[in-house]
């Protein structure tokens, strides 16, 4: 469950394929969990997508709006959030390719006046991505997140045994098959859910952003 429910007033009910788009999440070097980089770790930003709080990514910000128009234009109906593991803890996944979590669609809303609107209140602002966009898609679903050694490992050989082209790296855009996606499902939901952690992480960084 959402830690914080948003109005879905205005939300479209949202039917996708079977299918499973990669997106690469940018995560902390500072906690175990593989959770984003709301500290700009990476140089990328003070991110807030995905969302975990409020079971959406793209609401908060216009972060990776090209990305998320595009799995909204191809209806895929989950993302799959990997990334490369930089942070804490010594485990055997440093620096291997993951999946930690997962979105399904379920509804979705075009949030750039939103965005807009925000910017031109607050013009010290950087302008965000969507203003040169004719739509800045926003997706709500469920979301389930677990442990660093509880993810789904990306190697070569998979993607080559299940015949996709590219490398485990965050240039990765695969689109999974009903079959894959199926199997990457599974395995998630084999493993505890671990989203209120990730949230308890955000929020304490939340903090420390707020007291400085």
């Amino acid at each position: 469950m959402p830690k914080t429910q948003i109005n879905l007033e205005g939300w479209q009910d949202y039917r996708g394929n079977m299918a499973g788009s990669l997106l690469y999440v940018e995560t902390s070097h500072q906690s175990e969990m593989p959770v984003r980089d709301q500290l700009n770790e990476n140089e990328k930003g003070f991110l807030y997508e995905p969302n975990y709080e409020t079971s959406t990514y793209g609401l908060m910000s216009c972060y990776n709006v090209k990305a998320i128009n595009t799995i909204v234009k191809s209806k895929s109906r989950y993302i799959l959030f990997g990334t490369r593991y930089e942070g804490l803890s010594d485990s055997e996944m440093r620096n291997k390719y993951l999946i930690m979590g997962y979105m399904r669609i379920d509804k979705i809303k075009d949030v750039r006046t939103r965005h807009v609107q925000r910017y031109m209140a607050n013009p010290e602002m950087e302008e965000p991505e969507c203003m040169q966009m004719e739509h800045n898609w926003a997706v709500y679903g469920p979301m389930r997140f677990v442990s660093l050694d509880d993810s789904f490992v990306v190697t070569d050989e998979i993607l080559k045994e299940w015949g996709y082209k590219g490398h485990a790296s965050r240039q990765l855009k695969t689109v999974f098959s009903k079959e894959h996606l199926e199997k990457i499902l599974a395995y998630l939901d084999s493993k505890q859910d671990m989203i209120d952690e990730y949230i308890a992480t955000v929020d304490e960084y939340k903090e420390a952003l707020a007291e400085e």
